[in-house]
Order: structure tokens, then sequence, then C-alpha cells
């Protein structure tokens, strides 16, 4: 029996009413901007040795994403929403060189992975690191941060640094030295933090920071990259009744193709991007951070965020919404964490090659000035295998750590600096090889010319010239001194 005309009329009511709403969802459906953790695998081949297919870890991806060789797109397949593999050229890896790792989601939203990059170094693995002559920069002011990226989009990693409240660019001449670039707009506060994404989705690196106007209070300040080097003031959002923040991780962790944050104060809070430079205050969680990171730490796709502070070492997994499942804890100790200087001490990393995010983070036992760096190996599900440690050195509970692949052997590494005696004129560098299972090697004694150094507010591994070999840059409390490979 055929249905009446009113009821045909609203059975096609109701037909028209689930299309167009799904037609128009789907219209305004947009892709997330996708973000690289940790080291692509391989992180280092031979020169010359072909063609072969990289498999690329992070959260984010979707379908029809595609893997950038220095920013030249690579054939992709899609895995999962955290897993890609590309095809690299033989042509990519004929010589020496570096070869730089972002991920472009398509459009609707989408984009390119702005706040992060993997990096696959071709060269020969050497036995152990020689430095040349470094370049100093900043003498004689405070540099209180440091970050590593390419800022006037020519394919050469520059650096930005603070001396005296100002935010300054030094541009990469691609030998590993830099030429001054500008002045960053705003009044930095130090010490705190700074990171960089593409903010207001113009294909430019841009800043965001605690700045220091009239305050306390604090307010996030966001600069506009042009491009070139320089920036222009953004926006800024909501002050702080605390200190400024002291650490920010930039993520699209609400999934709708705009750049979010997570900053850290007395209390934690997520800043969701609005797509033009500017941020809207979200959520706020009454947790004592000291130090941050983020992954996809159970294997989702979604950001998650890693959390350090006193005494343990906490999760906290992302819903893809912008909020955060409370803080499971995932290691304690009766020693503090973190801390053991003034840089950065809680890194994400993949250590033993299994494409899961795995925790790196000092311990300082100030009873017995001992100094440890300690290694979680991520399971993938959002836990982590027992830690394991190296120690430092017996006395040194003050030191500053980092991670890469400093022989391009493919396996990450640690390397290590701190004052050997009490009148600080003299000074050590380790490093441990990493035996890409998560374990290393005893330690070498890394000569750097010039010694002694104190990396005391951080070490930053980068290829600064291109060649293969990971470059480093130590943090000192009046400069930054810049080493290459030989």
């Amino acid at each position: 029996m055929n249905p009446r005309p009113r009821q045909l009329k609203s059975i096609q009511f109701v037909a028209c009413a689930v299309f167009c709403f799904l037609f128009v969802a789907s219209a305004f459906a947009k892709n997330p901007v996708p973000t690289v953790v940790g080291p692509p695998v391989p992180q280092a081949v031979v020169p010359g040795s072909g063609e072969f297919t990289l498999t690329v870890y992070g959260a984010n991806f979707v379908s029809g994403a595609v893997v950038n060789w220095n920013r030249s797109p690579r054939s992709t397949t899609f895995v999962s929403a955290r897993e890609l593999k590309a095809q690299i050229l033989a042509s990519d890896v004929a010589t020496a060189t570096a070869g730089y790792i972002t991920v472009t989601n398509p459009p609707p939203g989408g984009g390119t992975s702005s706040s992060s990059y993997g990096l696959v170094e071709v060269h020969t693995p050497t036995a152990t690191i020689v430095a040349k002559k470094p370049h100093v920069y900043f003498r004689g002011g405070a540099t209180w941060v440091f970050l590593a990226t390419d800022f006037n989009n020519d394919g050469i990693l520059d650096f930005i640094g603070e001396r005296n409240g100002h935010i300054l660019t030094m541009l990469g001449n691609g030998d590993g030295t830099f030429r001054f670039g500008a002045v960053a707009p705003g009044q930095y506060y130090s010490p705190g933090a700074i990171a960089y994404g593409d903010f207001n989705s113009d294909g430019n690196e841009d800043l965001v920071f605690g700045a220091n106007w009239n305050g306390p209070p604090f307010k996030l300040q966001v600069d506009l990259g042009d491009g070139n080097g320089a920036f222009r003031f953004g926006s800024r959002s909501r002050q702080f009744n605390g200190p400024s923040p002291y650490g920010i991780v930039v993520g699209d962790f609400n999934r709708d193709g705009n750049l979010d944050l997570a900053a850290i104060t007395y209390t934690l809070d997520v800043f969701l991007g609005n797509g033009d430079g500017t941020l809207k205050h979200s959520m706020e969680y009454s947790v004592g951070v000291l130090y941050l990171v983020s992954a996809d730490f159970n294997g989702d796709g979604i950001l998650d965020l890693a959390l350090a502070w006193d005494h343990g070492i906490y999760v906290m997994l992302g819903n893809g919404d912008g909020s955060f499942q409370k803080p499971r804890t995932v290691f304690s100790s009766t020693n503090f964490l973190g801390g053991c200087s003034f840089g950065p001490s809680f890194f994400v990393t993949d250590f033993n090659r299994d494409g899961k995010a795995d925790l790196a983070y000092c311990e300082s036992d100030y009873p017995q000035n001992k100094g440890k760096i300690w290694v979680l190996l991520g399971n993938g599900d959002g836990t982590f295998k027992k830690p394991t440690s190296i120690i430092v050195h017996p006395y040194a509970g003050d030191f500053s750590f980092a991670a890469g692949d400093f022989n391009s052997d493919g396996k990450t590494d640690l390397m290590a600096n701190y004052w050997t005696s009490g009148n600080f004129n003299q000074s050590e560098t380790d490093l441990f090889l990493g035996n890409g299972d998560g374990t290393f090697q005893p330690k070498k004694i890394i000569n750097l010319p010039g010694q002694p150094y104190n990396a005391e507010l951080g070490i930053v591994p980068a290829d600064f010239n291109s060649d293969g070999l990971l470059d480093f840059i130590f943090q000192q409390p009046g400069d930054v001194v810049v080493f290459t490979q030989r």
C-alpha cells in the first residue's frame, strides 16, 4: 500500500533534512593540523644507499596526508592517524645532507606540521663527536629561551633567543653561522616559555610567549611571522594570576584545523586557536606542573600531554575536543624529578625505534649530589615500561642533557654537560651512544675546543649546516655557543 500524499511529503522532508544536515556538517568539517613526534624510522641512512620507505609518526594524520622531504612532497601511504609511510627517492640521499620531514594534511583545514618536524641524517655513521671551533652569539646578555626552526622559509634552520627581555631572530647562513634578523615586538618576561607554530594559517612561523607589559599579571602574546624572519604584533590573551608561563606546547588539540596550545604556571591552561592568530582560554586544570611535552601516547592519533613535577611523571590523555583526562601516574620517585638545570629537563622521543613515544627526564639526588637521566619506554597504550637510568656523574647533581642521533647511526643518543669542580673552572661533556633498544653504551667524554663550557640553560641539537651530522648549541648564562661537527 502506497503512503498517503501527506505521509510522503513528511518522509521526503525528513530525508531532505537528514541529507542537508550531513551535507552542511561535512562542508564545515575541517581536517586537523598534523604533528610530527619523535624521529622517523630510519632517522639516518648512508649516502648513496638508494630509495627507501620512511615511516613517520605523530598525531592528527588523515587520509590524503603527504610527507614532505625538505618541503618537497613524496608519495605517501596513510597507515593510521599516527603513522604514515613515504617513498624517499635515491636522489634525496645521493650525498650527505639533512632531510627535514614535515607532514601536510589536505584541506579543508589541514595544513603543514608547522610546530614540529622530524630529521633524517644522511651520513656515514661516526664513532664519536668531533666538534669544530664554535661560534658565539649574544655574548654578555641573558639567553633564557632558545628555539630552532626555519623562520624565513629558505630551507635553512634559524634560531631565536632572548636578550635582556627582547626576542631576537638569528637567520642561518647554511654553514652553521648566523646573522641578525629582527627583534620581535613585545617585552618577554624571563625566565619563561616561548613556542612557535603557524597560528594564522598563512604558511609562516609565528611566536607565542608570556609577555611582561606591565606585569605581573602576565599575558600570552602572539607575534605573527612575515616569512622573512621578522614579526609583527598579533594578539594578547588572558592574564595569569601566577607567574609568566614557564612551559608551552603547541598542537591542534581539538582537531579543528587551527593550532592550540597548553601553558603551565601554577595551573595547566589550554588555549584554543581561532585560526587568525588569536587564542581563547578553554580549560584550566589544577595541577602543579613543572615540565610539559605533547605526543600521542596511547596510539589513537590524538595528542596527549605528559607532565613532570615534584616526584612523579604523569600522562593526561587527550579527548580530541581540546580537553584532557585526569592525570595518570606513570612513574614516581622519592627524589625530585626534573630541575637538574635551568634548561629543559623533560623530552619526548623514540629510543627503541618502535614508533611509540618514549620519555627522558632527569633526577637530582641532592643529598648525594648525584645526577641521573631516566628513560621511560612507551608501550603505545598510554603506559610505560619500568624505567632505566644512567648515572651522568656521581658528583653531578646539576647538569643539562639532550637527546638526538649525534653519530648518524640511526639510534637516539644522549648528551650531557656539567661542571666537574666546585669553583666552576672545569666542565665535562659526555656522549652516551644509543643501542637502539632503549639502552646506552658507556659514556664517551667529548673534547670541545676552548672548554670549559656550561650549558646551564640547555642543549639544543639540530643540523645547522645540513651535512648529515647533528650539531648542537650550548645555552650558557651569558651567551649562545654553536658547535658544528667535522
